[in-house]
């Protein structure tokens, strides 16, 4: 079985340009835990909820030089205001990992483990046609077997 059989094709992007909290908003209003980042309609990257709030908490040396900044809520606060400025190419992780719409869905569902990614932007050349997750994987593999 092949990705472009299960994969979505109603697929939410951003532009880089787009600030954190625009994209933060769009993710819930969505239900998704992430997205593509296309520019001049091509993919560029992808920014998920995780590296969102990665950006908030603090980072090791702060946390290892001092403990109150697991605690000091002012401290996350401001840091919050400072992330929503940011703008989506600031976070996304790029280059995007992505494969074509003939990939099978265990190299893809393989892929994504390896890469520790949840969704899988789905390409034809430069062109974004879909987007897979490791749940649509699991859910046709489990329906399958059960079938």
């Amino acid at each position: 079985m092949k990705v472009n059989e299960i994969m979505h094709r109603n697929v939410v992007t951003v532009t880089p340009e787009m600030s954190l909290k625009a994209c933060g908003d769009l993710l819930e209003e969505h239900e998704i835990n992430g997205v593509p980042v296309l520019e001049d309609g091509r993919l560029v990257g992808v920014i998920t909820s995780d590296d969102i709030f990665k950006s908030i908490l603090p980072r090791y040396p702060e946390i290892f030089e001092d403990e109150k900044y697991l605690m000091d809520f002012e401290y996350i606060e401001e840091r919050i205001h400072k992330v929503t400025k940011m703008k989506v190419g600031d976070l996304m992780s790029s280059p995007a990992v992505s494969v074509d719409e003939e990939t099978p869905i265990c190299k893809a569902g393989s892929i994504m483990i390896l890469r520790r990614i949840k969704q899988l932007p789905i390409v034809r050349g430069d062109e974004l046609v879909g987007i897979l997750t490791l749940a649509d994987i699991c859910k046709t593999l489990m329906h399958k077997v059960a079938a």
